[in-house]
Parts: structure tokens; sequence; C-alpha cells
């Protein structure tokens, strides 16, 4: 039971990247590719920490994953609008004043 559980997390995984990977492909440029970024950040990630959690069973590798998927949902949204700043400063879509 425990497999099935660890392959269908894996699977739903796998198809959050390569969706994402397809949405970031058909972007027209950087503001809207940042947004594929998301999935893969938000729901890839904790989906491959749960699966691996439950295929290894408690112990210190488990809260060590859950640490990292963790660190990766608290750094990954500014991060994320740190780079579309970015990128929207250097498209010239800010207001004047705001770019730093």
């Amino acid at each position: 039971m425990r497999d099935v559980v660890v392959i269908v997390l894996l699977s739903l995984a796998g198809l959050v990247v390569a969706l994402s990977a397809v949405g970031l492909l058909a972007a027209p440029d950087m503001l809207p590719r940042l947004h594929f970024l998301t999935p893969v950040t938000s729901v890839a990630g904790p989906l491959t920490g749960a699966a691996y959690v439950v295929q290894e069973g408690p112990g210190l590798a488990a809260g060590l994953v859950v640490l990292i998927v963790g660190i990766l949902a608290v750094t990954s949204p500014p991060l994320g609008a740190t780079l579309g700043h970015l990128a929207a400063a250097r498209e010239g879509l800010l207001p004047d004043g705001t770019a730093q």
C-alpha cells in the first residue's frame, strides 16, 4: 500500500512539472514564465517530499526532507517576487522611481 501512495505522489509531482514546462515554453516573455515556476516549487516539491517521507517512514532523514520542503515553501515566494520585480524593471514596466 505504501508503494502505491508513493507512486501516486511522485506521478502527481511529475505531472505538475511536465505541465509547468509546457506552459513555460508557451509563455511569450519573462513575466508570464515566472508564473509557471510557482507550481513546481509550491506543489511538486512538497509532493516529492511527502513521497519520500511515506517511503522511508519517520526518522532523521524524513525530518530533514520536511525541513527542506519548509525552507523551499518560505523562500520561493519572495524569490519569485524579486525576480518578477527585476524583470519588470528591465523591461521598463515599472513607474519612475520604483526600479532600484
